[in-house]
């Protein structure tokens, strides 16, 4: 699972939009990698968009 993160590892996160347009997390991080986190049905969901 952690394999999913691989995209990020060791890039600088650069912003955080807590809470964002949705109600959930937004992470920004250099490289224009975005992650975005929220709960959906009682658990936690993410997604890189």
């Amino acid at each position: 699972m952690m394999e999913k993160f691989d995209r990020i590892k060791m890039i600088e996160l650069v912003k955080v939009e807590d809470p964002d347009s949705e109600d959930g997390l937004t992470l920004v991080f250099q490289e224009n990698k975005i992650l975005k986190i929220k709960i959906v049905n009682g658990k936690l969901v993410s997604e890189f968009v």
